[in-house]
């Protein structure tokens, strides 16, 4: 019996599990974890590195982040703030390994990063009777069984990397004090003050932190990502006077402080105040940062130059492409594009699918 394309991709998201013709083929190249919304509701999806679907998981929710375990066998998918569910599942089919919720007085911010020797994963949360942002900690052979917290050292936890060193995290906390009665709303922007922390994940300790000018308290920083010298790329959403033009992209190191970087002013009008995700390359030597609300995706170089932009409508997730300098990128039209990548197909293009706001490479 035949079947078209409609009901090729709807079915991918139906039942437990749907696992896609090709998936053998792609266990050699590089493949990407994409959530996304779809006629039967949300789900985890992996593509390969020519964008063919190889398997979609439903989720309980809408995720959010996506950390891969380095030893390639496990994604931990996190819930979109303020959720409660935070699923692992095997990279190979997408089968859930292992359930996981909040535990009372958390719930999770949307971001998890696993420790370099897999034993932890790390789980930005949120303490909302206290209004203070804690970082879960699960222990990996034990199930991913909840052995503690440390403290994030500001308000609204929700990126969350680790640095070479093997246990400093650096946590974008936002400023945003939020409580689940009040689902997203945000609750003291009138107050609001973004930290970027630097957390020695051993024992919760803080190494440094840095803040952004009084003037500029209204500018959450919400994405990071780290190249392998330590260099921390920001990515930032203004809450503020939808007339300002703010910068919302910046570098910072950890013991050099925060540099906030220009675009060009014609591009800063079209981000909205508004930046979706961040990037480096697989080289390290420049990184992509998504601006969803204006169609953008915009390219700097590791020293904090502008390089170039491209257009995407309603391009949000970013991920570093392992087989060159280039990206991937997906967006809520159910666009996936490859850059710097002469000779492969794209964009590929799912009708029934909008790609949410983040990708992670998997392998």
């Amino acid at each position: 019996m035949a079947i078209d394309r409609r009901t090729f991709l709807v079915g991918a998201l139906a039942g437990p599990l749907a696992l896609l013709p090709g998936l053998a083929r792609a266990r050699g190249g590089p493949r990407f974890i994409n959530c996304r919304q779809g006629e039967d509701g949300h789900a985890a999806s992996a593509l390969d590195g020519r964008g063919a679907l190889l398997w979609s998981t439903p989720l309980p929710g809408r995720g959010h982040g996506m950390a891969t375990h380095p030893g390639g066998r496990h994604c931990a998918v996190v819930a979109r703030r303020p959720g409660r569910f935070l699923l692992v599942l095997d990279i190979a089919d997408g089968r859930v390994r292992h359930r996981l919720s909040s535990v009372p007085g958390r719930h999770y911010c949307g971001h998890a990063v696993y420790g370099r020797d897999g034993a932890a994963l790390f789980a930005t949360e949120n303490d909302y009777e206290a209004g203070r942002g804690v970082i879960g900690i699960y222990d990996v052979a034990a199930g991913y069984r909840r052995r503690g917290e440390i403290p994030s050292h500001g308000v609204g936890p929700h990126e969350l990397r680790l640095l070479g060193d093997g246990h400093t995290l650096v946590v974008a906390n936002g400023g945003i004090l939020t409580h689940p009665d009040y689902g997203r709303a945000k609750l003291n922007l009138d107050t609001m003050a973004s930290v970027l922390s630097f957390v020695d994940a051993r024992d919760g300790r803080l190494e440094a932190a840095h803040r952004l000018p009084a003037a500029l308290h209204q500018l959450s920083i919400r994405h990071i990502d780290v190249a392998a010298d330590g260099t921390v790329a920001l990515a930032m959403q203004y809450q503020g006077a939808a007339s300002a033009a703010v910068p919302l992209v910046g570098l910072a190191r950890a013991q050099e402080g925060m540099r906030l970087l220009e675009a060009p002013a014609e591009l800063t009008a079209r981000m909205r105040n508004y930046c979706g995700s961040v990037a480096f390359n697989a080289t390290g030597e420049r990184f992509a940062v998504s601006a969803p609300r204006g169609g953008l995706v915009i390219f700097w170089s590791a020293d904090g130059r502008f390089l170039d932009h491209r257009e995407l409508a309603d391009g949000c997730a970013v991920a570093p492409d392992p087989r060159g300098a280039g990206f991937a990128l997906s967006s809520g039209r159910g666009q996936v594009v490859f850059t710097d990548a002469p000779g492969r197909p794209g964009p590929h293009r799912f009708p029934d699918s909008r790609w949410d706001n983040h990708m992670s490479l998997a392998g």
